[in-house]
């Protein structure tokens, strides 16, 4: 059984990561990847939606600092060291690689952990862009898979993690800072 969805895993990232690439999307993949590195993005919009409303909020903002360091400790210290699963670019030959400075881990992704952590905080602060918020967050985790750095099951375990930690980092957010009764 395990065989069976390595080899599935396997036919899926090489599908991906062989569809044709051009200058345009291995910038526009790397540009991503490169921006959510370490959830930048996602703070910058935090940073930027709550200055423009004169931080009122600071409990989505609490929310998002919370969700990063916990995707930190948890797939970067934590997760990754207890999988130990090599990127692909390691296992499988015939990787096409557009960014070639990665050496850690690959299980779990940690740009998808962020990207979906911080699509659900901003998401649950502003419902209109959620659409737009998940959106981005799927393009960053695909990029992950394009540009030959992670399994699709580094990212799907990444997005579910992620979303997790965002919830957990909202309900702990609205403890810290619980709604003034008036």
């Amino acid at each position: 059984m395990i065989s069976q969805l390595t080899t599935i895993d396997r036919n899926i990232f090489l599908f991906i990561n062989h569809l044709p690439h051009n200058p345009f999307l291995n910038y526009f993949f790397a540009f991503l990847s490169g921006i959510s590195y370490g959830g930048f993005i996602w703070f910058a919009i935090a940073v930027t939606v709550f200055v423009w409303e004169e931080i009122k909020d600071k409990k989505s903002l609490f929310a998002q600092v919370l969700a990063g360091l916990l995707t930190f400790i948890l797939v970067e210290l934590l997760l990754k060291n207890i999988f130990g699963r090599l990127r692909p670019e390691f296992s499988i030959p015939s990787t096409i690689v557009i960014l070639d400075f990665t050496n850690s881990l690959s299980f779990p992704s940690g740009h998808a952990a962020m990207a979906f952590a911080g699509a659900y905080i901003l998401s649950r602060k502003h419902r209109k862009w959620g659409l737009l918020y998940y959106v981005l967050a799927f393009l960053i985790s695909f990029s992950r898979i394009y540009l030959g750095k992670h399994y699709p099951s580094d990212v799907v375990a990444g997005m579910m993690i992620g979303t997790l930690i965002g919830y957990i980092s909202v309900k702990i957010s609205e403890y810290v800072f619980p709604k003034k009764v008036t």
